[in-house]
């Protein structure tokens, strides 16, 4: 497959600032260039970047309303008041209330959690959840809360005092609560602004015991890099000193989760493996169950117990994978059968898609086809509940957002949105978006694209580059994985493995070669010349570096370009100007197209693929492309004047008679009309 490939942003690419940094801390030029195009020019910003410590956390005390809080809490616990924390049930929320829980515990507060039940209660703070909190001294919300105006305003009326904690950004009018710790909020004076939910009440946590609070800051890390908020500043510290702890004196919970979750494993726990093995095990929970089993495996110490929540956590996730890859199989049947391909959007809704299921595989829809992709399953009948993800580039609450007025509700943001809509409307919804794509966006942006950080050679290569790249780590949101570029590269000694699931070979390039693997492509479909993206680490088995390749880029081959054009000719219900210039040929053309035809017919000519026979047929027609060679045959078969006879070979057969091109739908098509 061909990529567009394009290099991340680089926010300093000054040679001078380059060297300066290269010389000052003693690094290689890519390292340099590389903390440099993150935006990290200085070498005192680089020395606090490469060596994240405990000095480089803030102190609590500078968020506004903190002193306050403090002094509420502590007042409600003298005074034998209950304190209830609200929190959300992803990992986010489920981690803050285990971080303020365990705070409150230690202090001998009388604390109790309210975790919503995602189909019983909803997302965040409700009136009906505030009508069940009985007997409630002080309510503390965490990751939730900032756009809820009305239930705090009740929680008041009930008699609660009330302390908002949030991360997320804040509407215009602020709800009433006695105190609020936000970054986010205008007139905040706390200096770090991306802090997740997790890392608030990791604050707060600090403001009420202290140091004691550190004994807690591995939580605050799981969450930091499952919230997905930028890895940078407080954040990158947190969880830097986080994953230490996570690998040295982990929370009892996370690590009993840990070992029956990575069973086999050889390294450090690192953000990756918090990313795509203990996250999603935390996030099951609230998904398709409670979130109240991930809640006591953060909070409880007794090691059977422990156990058998690990157990229960990894069966959930196990069922959420099902459940997930149930919907993106049908969600890829539904599309291959009645998708047009000339869509910039994918729409797909059936009654018994799981509404906690449908964003994430959402995102694998539209990964596969580079589209922007909406999945949604019925939450009440008649009414539809789902997800949006979309592609780089484009911004899908906006394109939503155009259509507003049709939604039950309705939110999200330039990547990922949510929404709720009557059955009846979603037909229109995709013609609407489709259209709004289509004025709004150019062609280039629904083709598949992947950035990198740098161009390198095989002869840059060397273990104390990959050491120097590792004092990178953690990498997460803002701070990803160094994703390099080697250009023009020849792939050689290609080898299966893993019962031919994956693949390794050789990278060379100006006489110098490096060894690759790729997962998930068989030998057979690893090209002889890419353009080859991939990281960087070292072989624990002969201590070599190797790269770990997610892209190869290269020009299909014409057979796989005529089958890529004839699925879309088939397939396709209305093409755009861009479709029919790129596949439509006319009338003096075709009949160009049909003598070589007629002339390969008489000469019994063979050839071994439709890709052969379009490189013959190409030959002698000027301007032909495969898509319109495709086009062609099409249409000719279409009319009955072309058979083609597969064996192990293609052989023509023309058949005579006479035959108007308007009798096409594939010409009128694509022809628009043409006379």
């Amino acid at each position: 497959m061909k990529y567009i490939l394009k290099q991340k942003s680089q926010v300093n690419n000054s040679p001078a600032v380059i060297d300066g940094l290269r010389k000052e801390l003693k690094l290689s030029k890519l390292t340099a260039a590389l903390l440099c195009a993150r935006g990290i020019t200085s070498p005192q910003e680089a020395q606090i970047f490469l060596n994240p410590d405990i000095s480089q956390l803030r102190d609590p005390f500078l968020f506004a309303n903190m002193h306050d809080a403090v002094s509420a809490v502590r007042h409600t616990i003298a005074t034998k008041g209950k304190i209830c924390i609200y929190g959300d049930y992803d990992a986010d929320g489920i981690s803050a209330s285990a971080i303020l829980y365990k705070t409150l515990n230690q202090m001998g507060a009388k604390v109790e959690v309210f975790l919503p039940n995602r189909m019983e209660h909803g997302y965040g703070l409700t009136l009906e959840n505030i009508e069940r909190l009985q007997g409630i001294s002080l309510l503390i919300t965490v990751d939730c809360g900032i756009t809820s105006t009305q239930e705090i305003d009740r929680a008041k009326e009930l008699g609660m005092t009330t302390i908002l904690t949030d991360h997320h950004e804040c509407p215009h009018v602020l709800p009433k609560a006695d105190y609020i710790l936000n970054p986010k909020c205008p007139d905040e004076t706390y200096p770090y602004h991306s802090l997740c939910g997790a890392g608030v009440a990791f604050k707060f946590a600090q403001a009420l015991i202290g140091d004691a609070a550190l004994e807690m800051i591995d939580i605050a890390a799981l969450a930091t890099i499952a919230d997905i908020v930028p890895l940078l500043g407080e954040n990158r510290t947190i969880a830097a000193l986080g994953l230490k702890k996570l690998n040295e004196d982990p929370n009892p919970g996370i690590n009993a989760l840990v070992k029956k979750a990575c069973v086999k494993r050889t390294s450090e726990i690192d953000a990756q493996t918090v990313s795509f093995v203990l996250a999603p095990r935390i996030n099951a929970a609230g998904r398709i169950s409670t979130a109240k089993t991930a809640f006591e495996l953060l909070t409880e110490n007794d090691p059977e117990q422990l156990e058998g929540l690990a157990e229960k956590l990894c069966t959930l996730n196990i069922d959420r994978q099902q459940r997930q890859e149930r919907v993106v199989a049908e969600a890829m049947q539904m599309q291959e059968a009645t998708g047009d391909p000339g869509d910039k959007i994918i729409i797909l809704y059936k009654n018994d898609w799981d509404i906690g299921i449908v964003g994430l595989a959402a995102s694998k829809v539209s990964e596969r086809y580079v589209k922007p992709t909406i999945l949604l399953g019925e939450s009440e009948p008649g009414i539809f509940t789902g997800s949006a993800r979309s592609i780089p580039g484009v911004n899908i609450y906006e394109a939503l957002n155009s259509q507003a007025t049709i939604y039950e509700k309705f939110g999200g943001h330039a990547g990922a949105a949510g929404l709720t809509i009557k059955e009846e409307y979603i037909r229109q919804l995709k013609h609407r978006l489709n259209e709004f794509l289509k004025e709004h966006y150019e062609d280039d942006i629904f083709k598949p694209l992947k950035m990198y950080d740098l161009k390198i050679t095989p002869a840059e290569v060397s273990n104390s580059l990959i050491a120097e790249f590792e004092t990178m780590r953690p990498f997460g949101f803002k701070n990803e994985q160094i994703e390099l570029l080697i250009e023009g590269a020849h792939i050689e000694d290609i080898r299966a493995i893993g019962e031919d699931k994956h693949a390794k070979f050789q990278i060379s390039k100006n006489g110098k070669s490096i060894n690759a693997v790729i997962f998930g492509t068989q030998a057979v479909d690893v090209p002889r010349y890419a353009d080859v993206v991939g990281t960087l680490n070292i072989n624990t088995f002969d201590m070599k570096p190797q790269m770990i390749v997610n892209t190869l880029s290269y020009e299909e081959t014409p057979l796989q370009k005529m089958k890529l054009a004839r699925t879309f000719l088939q397939k396709t219900a209305s093409p755009c100007e861009a479709d029919c210039k790129t596949y439509f040929l006319d009338r003096e053309t075709l009949l160009r197209v049909y003598t070589v035809l007629k002339k390969i017919n008489e000469k019994a000519v063979s050839f071994a693929d439709e890709g052969s026979l379009a490189e013959f047929v190409q030959k002698y027609v000027a301007g032909l492309t495969e898509n319109k060679t495709a086009f062609a045959l099409s249409v000719f078969e279409e009319l009955g004047l072309l058979e083609m006879k597969k064996d192990d070979k293609i052989h023509i057969v023309i058949h005579s008679g006479k035959h108007e091109l308007s009798d096409s739908r594939l010409y009128q098509k694509f022809g628009a009309g043409e006379n």
